[in-house]
């Protein structure tokens, strides 16, 4: 894993995959750069697959509703929405078990998944509330909730403290 890992990146970062590769136990040569790569299979289970297309279909109907968005004006950049997925097409409940995962995918601030008895799915874009965090700079409501970080969300002032604790 490690010798393939340091040939994968040998292209990009040569010098330090180099570097990283004279740790590897029973190296066949004395450079990263001199093996001959060996691909191996990587194969997502049934189950990853079905969630990944699933989640990609539905950002395939969400991002032509996102420009509309944008070429009317009610929205900047995606960051700046809040997108809703409503109907009761079966990906719904996938994407609901995965919504913080298709919420990255959409680079929006905030996501709604309701399922409802409409027979078609209905997606809307609405500017997303709160203000935006000057440190991730999403749209959150909880802005300025901790008095020693009054301009970043709730979530990067964890971060945040949790690095100044560690450090």
């Amino acid at each position: 894993m490690v010798l393939s890992l340091c040939q994968m990146l040998s292209p990009i970062l040569s010098f330090t995959a180099d570097e990283a590769y004279e740790f590897v136990p029973g190296r066949s040569a004395d450079s990263v750069l001199l093996p001959a790569w060996q691909p191996s299979a990587f194969e997502l289970p049934e189950a990853e697959r079905k969630t990944g297309a699933t989640l990609f279909h539905l950002r395939e109907l969400a991002l032509p509703e996102l420009e509309k968005a944008r070429q009317a004006k009610h929205i900047g950049k995606a960051l700046e929405a809040k997108l809703t997925f409503s109907g009761s097409d079966p990906g719904l409940l996938e994407a609901k078990a995965h919504q913080e995962i298709l919420r990255e995918l959409l680079n929006v601030s905030q996501l709604e998944i309701a399922t409802a008895n409409e027979p078609a799915l209905k997606i809307s874009v609405t500017k997303a509330d709160g203000e935006k965090c000057e440190r991730c700079w999403h749209w959150e409501t909880d802005i300025g909730s901790h008095p020693d970080h009054p301009t970043i969300c709730g979530r990067c002032t964890r971060v945040v403290t949790e690095v100044k604790r560690d450090a």
